[in-house]
């Protein structure tokens, strides 16, 4: 266990350690401002969102052969806005191969300390806004935290910091999440003031999960690069019980950025003697928008990336490299789900703040009881369309 925590840190403290001592220590000011979950009564309002996206996907398999997909992705839909005085509401559902889900759908009231929000809740927010991140799909890291279930949240936003805790129980069958079992989670993030055109955020985040029936149990799994790729690291249904906890940095230095997150669960395993499996993994990524803009951050996360000179104005858009490196292992006493090394390498162009274009290349390396030191490789495109109504 100890060899694991190592390793992850040391993701963190060298991704991080030359960007922070290049920060000056003069001139302290606020970074972007925050983006509030609930927003200033003018009556009743409605603002809908939709996100239109498909993609290409080839992907080699361990057997020499390759597996080419094109397919449309999801539709996304979004409706949010104020319903009385400080009483806001937010649904969310996508549809995707043949089925209409529920991603969020819950009300929001300020308090003025607190902003309460009850209804089918994310127990964890995530350091990217899902639909805007720079990679096609999410790290295996991210996806260690549990779906959304029905409950209640607590959400502080501070000049510079947030915290939110949530008591969440009743899954919704058939819609984006099953056998969640009941979780209490936490999340706090901070953002120290440095100089204008930097930033610093640090988080950290932990749940404890546990099942509602002995035969619902937890499984914990991987894809090799894409949507299209094999679970080659799957523990299967293993756990009745888990504990998470994971930590979070960021930083930018203009169009240049760094981010990583490492997380650890302890999966309770029933009936065996020893039932306790830690199960590990980090990312550490780059992100350089090469025509020069800042990545977008407030409320505790990077948002979608605003174009300062789009295309269809006479400008180049927002062109943007970026690489991953993420690692999980999934070995450890009665769970034994494999392990996975990976690096993504990302290419995107942003034709204005509604459209834009995003290409992956993938190359991962993996370990399970059937394939030793497998490698294998893969490619992505993907066209994306946002568009809003006020």
């Amino acid at each position: 266990m100890q060899k694991k925590v190592i390793n992850c840190s040391r993701i963190l403290v060298c991704g991080f350690a030359l960007l922070i001592m290049q920060i000056p220590t003069v001139t302290l000011a606020q970074s972007t401002s925050t983006d509030a979950s609930v927003e200033k009564w003018k009556g009743p309002t409605l603002r809908a969102r939709g996100r239109i996206f498909g993609s290409f996907e080839s992907i080699e398999t361990p057997d020499d052969a390759r597996l080419n997909d094109i397919y449309f992705r999801r539709i996304d839909l979004t409706v949010r806005g104020s319903l009385l005085k400080d009483l806001d509401y937010y649904v969310k559902t996508e549809f995707k191969e043949g089925d209409l889900d529920i991603r969020d759908a819950y009300f929001a009231y300020d308090t003025g300390p607190l902003i309460v929000q009850v209804g089918f809740l994310d127990p964890i927010d995530e350091i990217i806004t899902p639909a805007y991140r720079e990679f096609m799909e999410v790290s295996t890291v991210e996806g260690f935290p549990a779906g959304n279930q029905i409950g209640i949240g607590l959400l502080h936003e501070g000049k510079n910091w947030t915290f939110f805790v949530a008591a969440l129980k009743h899954e919704i069958d058939k819609h984006h999440f099953e056998k969640a079992g009941t979780i209490y989670s936490t999340r706090i993030t901070l953002e120290p003031p440095v100089p204008e055109g930097y930033l610093l955020h640090i988080g950290a985040y932990a749940s404890w999960r546990k099942a509602h029936e002995e035969q619902d149990l937890f499984r914990y799994s991987a894809r090799s690069l894409l949507r299209s790729g094999e679970r080659f690291v799957d523990t299967g249904d293993v756990a009745n019980k888990e504990l998470l906890f994971g930590f979070e940095l960021a930083g930018s230095i203009g169009s240049v950025s760094l981010e990583s997150q490492c997380a650890m669960i302890r999966a309770s395993v029933p009936t065996i003697l020893e039932p306790n499996s830690y199960l590990s993994g980090c990312y550490l990524a780059g992100i350089w928008n090469i025509t020069g803009e800042m990545r977008n951050y407030g409320g505790g996360g990077f948002s979608l990336q605003e174009v300062d000179r789009p295309v269809f104005d006479g400008g180049p858009g927002t062109w943007q490299l970026g690489l991953r490196y993420e690692s999980i292992d999934l070995n450890d006493g009665a769970i034994q789900g494999g392990s996975q090394d990976a690096w993504v390498f990302s290419l995107n162009w942003y034709l204005n703040d509604q459209f834009w274009i995003s290409g992956n290349y993938g190359h991962t390396k993996f370990e399970n009881n059937t394939y030793r030191r497998e490698v294998v490789d893969g490619l992505g495109a993907r066209l994306q369309y946002l568009i809003e109504w006020q």
